[in-house]
């Protein structure tokens, strides 16, 4: 979906003609350049995240020696197992990435730098007659990167769940939902403080692999599959939910402004984000309850939870 629209945006050129009804004249996207950079980059990085689960696949014999094998049948399947680890070392990369960024927009900088825009697409190198975003421009290119890594990664993520049967309506709908999120953001180089915030909800997810890939394997990971369980609910709760309903709040009250996201996005595209991120921002809360429950149910439960997950 992403190489085929980034595909559509690389033919166009210029947009000096747009065949979609309602989108924006080609005026306003006068400027924006690197289509086939991003397109290619989006490519690679696709291919790359592949290359990467078919070589945990490949040593899954060597690497799962290191740990017992799980009482529930499909956990010890190659591709299962694989996709944990795929997914643990994705979150890991994409923290890592966005972290940085996120901490300098909440307390360093002001609202015109959290919604600022780049019309060079490849990298959303920072615009040299926009003086005052110039000390900004490692940062904004850290999260284009994390941005580009994380939807092709998703992209990545859902071919591997289709070819391996572990793709389910939820997984589907959650996995096309970001990505077209995704292409949006990193496709217009907008929105660095939101596309931060929405990357950086990455850092539960190892904690949740953790806990999946070793709630079935013994008491001998008792202790770290309740450690897990508890950090990815402190994470989760600050992560996933504050500061992604701070996040979104700013967001609607800039763009009810016009002040978000540049005119050159086309309003069906301006919509659509806004509603992706106010959706996931309700589902984060109803999954909190679960969440809660989860975690008490590992940390009351013990050693009889652990025995009882056999």
């Amino acid at each position: 979906m992403i190489l085929a629209q980034l595909y559509r945006l690389n033919t166009v050129g210029n947009f000096t003609t747009l065949s979609s009804p309602g989108l924006m004249s080609s005026a306003r996207f006068l400027g924006v350049d690197g289509y086939h950079e991003l397109f290619w980059s989006a490519a690679g990085w696709t291919l790359m995240w592949l290359a990467l689960f078919y070589v945990f696949c490949v040593s899954f014999p060597h690497w799962s020696k290191m740990v017992e094998p799980s009482s529930k049948e499909h956990e010890n399947d190659r591709y299962w197992s694989s996709r944990e680890l795929f997914g643990l070392v994705h979150a890991m990369i994409i923290s890592a990435l966005s972290l940085p960024p996120l901490f300098l927009f909440l307390f360093d900088s002001d609202e015109r730098v959290k919604f600022a825009s780049s019309p060079h697409l490849a990298t959303c190198k920072v615009d040299r007659r926009d003086v005052d975003l110039l000390d900004w421009e490692l940062t904004m290119q850290a999260i284009s990167l994390a941005g580009l890594a994380f939807t092709t990664f998703t992209l990545a993520d859902l071919v591997v769940l289709s070819l391996h049967g572990m793709a389910t309506l939820d997984y589907i709908v959650h996995h096309v939902a970001f990505v077209s999120a995704g292409l949006i953001l990193r496709g217009n180089c907008m929105l660095p403080f939101n596309a931060a915030v929405l990357m950086a909800m990455e850092v539960s997810t190892p904690f949740l692999n953790w806990v999946t890939f070793f709630r079935h394997r013994g008491e001998q990971y008792e202790n770290q599959v309740i450690g897990a369980g508890v950090m990815f609910f402190l994470t989760f709760l600050v992560f996933r939910l504050g500061l992604n309903i701070y996040g979104t709040v700013l967001l609607v009250l800039d763009q009810a402004r016009g002040l978000a996201m540049p005119e050159r996005v086309p309003m069906w595209q301006q919509v659509l984000v806004i509603l992706a991120i106010i959706a996931g921002v309700v589902v984060q809360g109803r999954q909190n309850a679960l969440t809660r429950t989860s975690c008490t149910y590992l940390i009351l439960g013990g050693k009889d939870s652990m025995r009882a997950a056999q």
